[in-house]
């Protein structure tokens, strides 16, 4: 020991930067693909807080809108002061980008005190009704967490023994009024990690508290059980488990507490979300039945939600069907580097990369949900959609239900734009993205102007196979390529792209060292094209849904889900085309 005194050392001088002339970092907390947490001293108040850093891929386009609204954000959770939500001190924006400043838990995460041994009742009940009286609070307020798991739930011991639940990372929490898409200002990428993500998040359908019910719920399930709700070995495997909702019972795992106890959760995380409780008030109103006197009472009004949070629309409300993007006619302009502020939709969406597998939303079908009244026939089940004894059909009616009611007339018409077609072969997954975007595309524009092509083969000297070109869209008064794209057939859609953007890259480089010596259009044989028509043209990548706002240069509104679909179904109407031409020809 030196003899100093630690209070006196935490006064001195600070030998680090200081964040806001105030801050001053100590060190790392734990760090990510979503950004970074550190332990700071506040040099004014002196005491320990916690520093959250986004860490952005690029830079991002300057927008003091998006940064207000952030900020307003952050004002809306710091005003809820609740003794179970990490209580928000301050937020800023410097030239590294947005922080907040939040109080500074010395605990553990719930997934380390689960990893002891599963909770016994009273251990469960007193951390179930923290945790829900946090998210009652927060959703009074409008609210939606979307990303509970056992890693955002801290616990710290108090002076007198017992345990304080604390709900952490409202950051890809999102202020609303009204039932959401899952979206972020066009971004239909899925937000919340993928062990406790709600069904309807991976459908791309309304969300509302109930979406964090079901989340919550999985929670409950594991700290009862020691076990995930749903498992698999792979990702696919686990999107398909909430889609089917393969779910044990929990009764079967622990069957020594109350019955009702296990039937209160599974009911918390039921796949349609009317099926749920509708609030977390209802939830802990539920809860406290089923455990008398375990459950304290409390001041906060249990009963019907507040009215600044409307839960759902009425039954007989429409989701529109969005209109299809246009593909642009060339790529945006490199985004500027910015300065002090941020955008509040690339700020918060950097969260996202918690999630990078979500691209295999989707991925498969989950159990058909009952039927509404006037609803046409049944949704098929998972497997219907993929069994050759499917009916092919001229009006799509067996449905999977991971695909939405409201996108299914976008869909069929879609089916009804390809299926006739003869060349395309169904057979790779991007070769429908492909011609869907240069029909759109031809559709739009003077075919005396300009017009988008599919398919081309780039080739060596000696005719050997370099390459395919997706899409290109050819200047017809110049007779020459305008814009060549790579078609990304996928929900990993990130900002980078690399292989893509490798692989696109690699023509323009055979165009400019000479390498390329011919192309040739697959669907034209008396095309003729040279690489000199190439030369100026542009590169650039085209998706599915979300790459706009994933930094691609062009969309096409269509999932995975859905492009695997309508390939499906395109390849079994050509089956039956051909199955049908041939019985004719024996007639």
């Amino acid at each position: 020991m030196n003899g100093k005194d630690p209070a006196q050392d935490m006064e001195s001088k600070p030998q680090n930067p200081l964040i806001a002339r105030r801050y001053e970092i100590r060190r790392s907390l734990g760090s990510g693909g979503s950004g970074s947490v550190f332990q700071a001293w506040d040099t004014q108040l002196h005491r320990f807080v916690a520093v959250k850093r986004w860490n952005p891929p690029e830079p991002l386009l300057d927008d003091p809108a998006g940064t207000e609204r952030l900020w307003r954000e952050a004002m809306t959770l710091a005003a809820i002061q609740h003794p179970n939500i990490l209580t928000i001190h301050d937020f800023g924006v410097d030239e590294e980008g947005p922080y907040v400043i939040t109080e500074f838990v010395d605990g553990e995460t719930l997934d380390v005190g689960v990893k002891r041994g599963p909770f016994n009742c009273d251990e469960f009940a007193d951390a179930a009704q923290q945790t829900l009286e946090a998210l009652i609070a927060a959703h009074q307020a409008g609210l939606i967490h979307r990303d509970l798991k056992p890693q955002n739930i801290m616990r710290t011991r108090l002076a007198g023994g017992a345990w304080q639940y604390k709900i952490l990372d409202f950051g890809l929490a999102r202020f609303v009024t009204q039932p959401t898409m899952q979206s972020m200002e066009g971004n239909t990428s899925i937000y919340g990690s993928i062990l406790y993500i709600a069904p309807e998040q991976l459908r791309h359908q309304p969300l509302d508290a109930r979406t964090d019910i079901y989340a919550l719920g999985c929670v409950f399930y594991y700290m009862l059980s020691g076990r995930n709700a749903v498992e698999g070995e792979s990702v696919p495997d686990l999107i398909t488990s909430h889609l089917q909702h393969n779910v044990k019972p929990l009764a079967g795992l622990r069957p020594d507490l109350p019955a009702e106890l296990c039937d209160w959760v599974m009911k918390a995380l039921a796949y349609a979300p009317d099926d749920r409780y509708p609030s977390a008030a209802s939830a802990l109103a539920a809860l406290r039945k089923v455990l008398p006197g375990a459950i304290r009472q409390t001041s906060i009004r249990v009963g019907t939600p507040a009215a600044t949070i409307r839960l759902m629309p009425p039954p007989t409300a429409h989701i529109p069907v969005p209109k299809t993007a246009p593909l642009p006619v060339a790529p945006p302009s490199a985004p500027r580097m910015a300065g002090l502020r941020w955008a509040l939709p690339a700020a918060v969406a950097l969260l996202l990369l918690i999630s990078g597998a979500a691209f295999w939303l989707r991925h498969r079908a989950p159990p058909a949900a009952p039927a509404p009244a006037a609803a046409a026939p049944a949704a098929a089940s998972m497997s219907s959609w993929r069994d050759e004894s499917m009916p092919v059909e001229d009006v799509i009616t067996a449905w999977p239900p991971s695909i939405a009611e409201a996108r299914r007339p976008l869909m069929q018409k879609y089916f009804e734009m390809l299926r006739d077609l003869d060349g395309p072969k169904w057979g790779s997954t991007g070769t429908l993205l492909e011609i869907l975007a240069a029909m759109q595309y031809n559709a739009r524009h003077n075919p005396k102007e300009s017009r988008a092509l599919c398919n081309l083969t780039y080739h060596d000297a000696t005719s050997r196979t370099l390459g395919e070109l997706d899409v290109v869209i050819w200047n017809v008064p110049e007779d020459r390529a305008e814009l060549v794209y790579e078609a990304v057939v996928s929900d990993q859609l990130n900002r980078k792209a690399v292989s893509s953007r490798n692989q696109i890259q690699r023509f323009a480089d055979s165009i400019q060292s000479g390498r390329a010596a011919k192309i040739l259009d697959p669907n034209d044989a008396s095309r003729k094209l040279e690489p000199s028509q190439f030369a100026q043209a542009k590169i650039a990548i085209l998706g599915n849904q979300g790459a706009l706002a994933a930094g691609f240069d062009a969309e096409v509104d269509i999932t995975r889900f859905e492009n695997d679909y309508l390939q499906r179904r395109l390849i079994d109407w050509r089956k039956a085309k051909q199955a049908a031409s041939g019985n004719a020809r024996k007639r």
